[in-house]
């Protein structure tokens, strides 16, 4: 240790500079004891050495103690020091623990503060989820009103058209029925009609073939008396040419002529013509002189007979 520093540890340890001069003090006495007792007569040497180990021994003693006492001090002092530091270090640490504590009772409040921000942002990012939830809950819930509603609309539909289409099906199979059985009705109506009128043709048929017999008889009895009348009537006109005939000077027996004679309707004489005549000319231009000194010839006793065209055959009697 320097001059200086053990200086300044007497400074503040003066009872250390007590105990220096007392050991001082002590070591002076100790030689004037000896340097007085020159004058007496010597020691053996045995206690000579006695003295002096036990001087030794109490210098060695004295020296650790001295050393102790130094070690003791230097051990207070450095005790003190580290004490000191100690409670420098403890002032430190306190002030380092408080400017930590300060710090981290800012970083709490601002822990805090965030948390509590964060804990109001949550609330509000929660109340804003909720209404979102609740809000995606009642569109979902509208949603699927509104799909319940569209299925019951659809189903709804679906049985009005089943139900419609049920409706058409029965309605056209009523009217096909109804259709099948007015057919059936009207086929047998129609068999009916055709029978009646089967019957009432047949019935017509007959009537109509009893009027045409009775008409053919009627017609035939008719024609029958035309014909007789025809007959009579051309027999008139004949006889009348006859009764106006001059015989011809040659021999006329046996001679005839198909006669034509076309004539009004009053009977009068248009034209003659002769044909198949198996006579002389002599004989053919009598007839004809005979059918025109005729005219007009004999009305017919029924117009029914009367022919603008008149056929005979003129053959004289004898």
């Amino acid at each position: 240790m320097s001059s200086s520093g053990l200086f300044s540890e007497i400074k503040k340890h003066p009872w250390i500079l007590a105990l220096v001069i007392l050991m001082h003090m002590g070591l002076a006495l100790l030689l004037g004891i000896n340097l007085s007792s020159d004058e007496k007569p010597p020691m053996p040497a045995a206690q000579k050495h006695k003295i002096i180990d036990a001087v030794a021994v109490d210098a060695k003693k004295y020296d650790e103690r001295e050393k102790q006492k130094k070690l003791a001090a230097q051990k207070v002092i450095e005790d003190k020091r580290a004490a000191e530091k100690k409670k420098a270090a403890e002032k430190k640490k306190q002030q380092e623990l408080a400017k930590q504590q300060a710090i981290e009772k800012k970083r709490k409040q601002a822990a805090e503060k965030e948390k509590q921000q964060k804990e109001a942002q949550a609330k509000k990012l929660a109340i804003a989820k909720k209404k979102e939830q609740e809000r995606l809950k009642q569109e979902k819930l509208k949603q699927e009103q509104l799909k319940q509603e569209k299925l019951a609309a659809e189903k709804k539909e679906k049985e009005r058209k089943i139900k419609e289409q049920k409706a058409r099906e029965e309605e056209q199979k009523r009217k096909e029925l109804a259709r099948i059985e007015a057919e059936k009705k009207r086929k047998a109506e129609e068999e009916r009609l055709r029978r009646e009128e089967e019957k009432a043709e047949l019935k017509r048929a007959l009537l109509e073939e009893r009027r045409l017999e009775e008409e053919a008889q009627k017609q035939a009895e008719y024609a029958a008396r035309l014909q007789t009348q025809r007959e009579q009537y051309v027999m008139l006109i004949a006889q009348k040419v006859e009764n106006n005939w001059l015989r011809p000077v040659t021999k006329a027996e046996g001679q005839s002529c198909d006669v034509i004679v076309t004539q009004t309707m009053m009977g009068d004489v248009i034209d003659v013509r002769l044909q198949s005549c198996n006579s002389d000319t002599a004989f053919q231009r009598s007839v004809e002189r005979a059918v025109r000194k005729a005219s007009p010839l004999p009305l017919p006793p029924n117009p029914d007979v009367f022919d603008r065209e008149i056929y005979f055959t003129f053959k004289p009697r004898n």
